[in-house]
């Protein structure tokens, strides 16, 4: 088995892109959903009510963010590490301190995705430790994923998923961090823990699939057939999660990922 991709996605629920490598640090990878959208609550928004939010693409240049969206000229924003300080939210995790990265953010966003928002990036000073019920260890942390650094899926189990579809999907709908090939369908589910290269993660729990699988990652456009969510429903229930595609995992420590990279799993 081996890494066939490697995925960043620096605004959470906003369009990712494809990289060679992958750096990670405490948090996971480097640059990944170290920023969000909120509202005025400071509650995270998300591709499950705003499927707009799919036709922003951001990118990474150091501290720039350059961001895309139809309609709109480009985002060229400096990057503020200091300044206003929001109190946010992601799912369960309340009161995460993040800086808010100004008014010219907030507008453009706003614009972007026809919803009031404010562009809020990760504080140096916040923890959002991952869940005690399923971390592999008392000092592991995210920053605003939904719950876990990582989510590692296989071409093998899309390709079965696929042949089940009148009309397959890419796997850009899953979002991964990491695609894995030359694996048997569905054997992520049983990585407990798995080596990538130099590195080693632990797999902690499958993913539960929402109504984001059924959005077009490209255009935002939202199914009506409701696939693959469907389908995935018929054949990959499982008690205490629902519909799972992939498994979500924790780097053990630091590292690099490249593709290519050689992949082992027990």
């Amino acid at each position: 088995m081996h890494i066939t991709s490697l995925h960043r996605y620096p605004i959470k629920s906003c369009r990712g892109h494809a990289v060679t490598e992958l750096p990670f640090d405490r948090l996971g990878p480097v640059g990944d959903r170290r920023l969000m959208l909120v509202d005025g609550n400071g509650r995270f928004l998300s591709q499950r009510e705003i499927a707009a939010m799919a036709t922003v693409v951001p990118y990474l240049e150091g501290e720039t963010l350059r961001a895309e969206a139809p309609g709109l000229s480009r985002l060229d924003l400096r990057l503020l590490g200091e300044g206003t300080i929001r109190s946010v939210t992601v799912w369960g995790s309340e009161g995460l301190q993040a800086v808010d990265q100004g008014d010219e953010a907030a507008a453009w966003f706003s614009s972007a995705i026809d919803h009031n928002c404010r562009l809020v990036r990760f504080g140096s000073m916040t923890r959002n430790p991952i869940s005690a019920r399923y971390s592999p260890r008392a000092d592991a942390e995210t920053a605003f994923t939904d719950g876990y650094p990582v989510m590692a899926t296989t071409e093998a189990s899309l390709a079965d998923l696929n042949r089940r579809l009148e009309q397959p999907v890419p796997m850009a709908r899953f979002r991964p961090t990491l695609v894995v090939g030359g694996a048997e369908p569905w054997a992520e589910d049983g990585w407990q823990h798995v080596r990538m290269g130099g590195m080693e993660l632990d797999g902690v729990k499958p993913c539960a699939r929402c109504v984001i699988t059924t959005t077009d990652q490209e255009s935002g456009v939202r199914h009506t057939t409701q696939e693959p969510l469907r389908t995935l429903k018929q054949f990959r229930m499982q008690e205490g999660f629902g519909a799972i595609f992939g498994q979500n995992m924790v780097p053990c420590a630091p590292g690099v990922l490249r593709v290519g990279d050689e992949v082992m799993a027990t």
